[in-house]
């Protein structure tokens, strides 16, 4: 699952993408755009442009420079800033006011507020929370010497969720390749179902990046809350065939993530008018089958699939609001409503 924050709209896109300056260049250049971002480090480059400067500008003095009052308004500003910036501003609107609840160990919810505590420095106000997601423990983390665990708990025995695993895993001939490419963010496998062109498309992508990191932020969260082992960690049978993850089983992060980008792409293509039944069936089982490859992997359990896959949806709700005004008026002048803005044009 992608690293909350690490995951911009830029890792969709090749390095040899005709869409980039850098695709002028070899990777062993050291004058070009790369080596002048600081991104490959380069001396020579520096000191030619020092050079060039002090022969550019001998007997200029000062110059002429533009002292007057200048203020970026959001629009001007959101287009100046780069990528990674921009991500930053996504996450810090969509994990403000957010709420974790510890209290019960065997449920995991977030609240998040949404009444105002009050000026800074002023008397405070007791704030409103909203539920924004809920899971329950599932049945096969429960302790069986306490009988059995409670009806609502969502799952299988313990017993049931390994055999399936094991049964599982007989769809890796066929799934291998699905597997590996799938264990960084799925971009790709998104893009061929909507024919998604980072030149045509940039800030769709950019939408979906920050649905992934997003989705992996509070995934996290949950993962952590009831820090549950894996397969591989209750029988020797499951022989993953790539690392276990070194965080909780449950729920599946690409689950959550997969489910969630699914959730905004049909937003977006109803909102546009684009929407079809062919296309949602598609984006549904793409998303699905993301999410159970992770099974067939032997890293998870398939009610970590059906449980990610619950909290993707419920995690869809927040960032819809957070971006779309139409849904909630309160996202306007946001950094994430710009980005709307800016994923609603490149479909009209």
């Amino acid at each position: 699952m992608g690293r909350f924050g690490d995951e911009s709209a830029e890792s969709a896109e090749s390095a040899e993408s005709a869409e980039s300056a850098e695709s002028a260049e070899s990777a062993e250049s050291a004058s070009g755009l790369s080596a002048y971002s600081g991104l490959r480090t380069s001396p020579l480059l520096a000191r030619a442009i020092w050079t060039t400067q002090g022969e550019l500008t001998r007997g200029l003095g000062t110059g002429q420079p533009d002292l007057g009052y200048h203020q970026l308004d959001v629009p001007h500003a959101m287009r100046r800033w780069a990528r990674e910036v921009r991500a930053r501003l996504y996450a810090f609107e969509l994990v403000g006011g957010l709420y974790f609840d510890d209290s019960d160990p065997d449920v995991g919810e977030l609240w998040a507020l949404t009444g105002q505590l009050g000026a800074a420095f002023g008397p405070a106000r007791p704030g409103q929370f909203t539920s924004v997601a809920k899971l329950l423990r599932p049945k096969y983390d429960y302790d069986t010497t306490l009988g059995q665990p409670p009806a609502n708990w969502p799952g299988d025995p313990l017993a049931d969720e390994l055999a399936r695993v094991l049964k599982m895993a007989a769809l890796r001939e066929d799934r291998t390749a699905e597997i590996l490419t799938q264990v960084t963010n799925p971009y790709a496998f998104f893009a061929a179902l909507l024919d998604l062109q980072p030149g045509r498309h940039r800030f769709t992508l950019e939408m979906m990046a920050v649905a992934f990191d997003f989705a992996s932020a509070v995934g996290q969260r949950f993962k952590h809350h009831f820090r549950v082992i894996r397969p591989a960690d209750r029988s020797s049978l499951v022989q993953p065939i790539l690392q276990t993850p070194g965080h909780s089983s449950y729920p599946a992060g690409h689950a959550v993530q997969a489910h969630l980008v699914k959730m905004i792409l049909l937003h977006l293509l109803t909102t546009q008018g684009v929407w079809t039944q062919e296309i949602n069936d598609q984006l549904g089982a793409l998303a699905t089958r993301i999410a159970l490859n992770r099974v067939v992997a032997g890293v998870h359990y398939t009610t970590d699939i059906d449980q990610g896959k619950s909290l993707g949806e419920q995690l869809a709700a927040r960032l819809i609001a957070k971006s779309d005004q139409n849904v909630d008026p309160s996202a306007a002048g946001s950094a994430l409503d710009w980005l709307w803005q800016r994923v609603l044009e490149e479909w009209e």
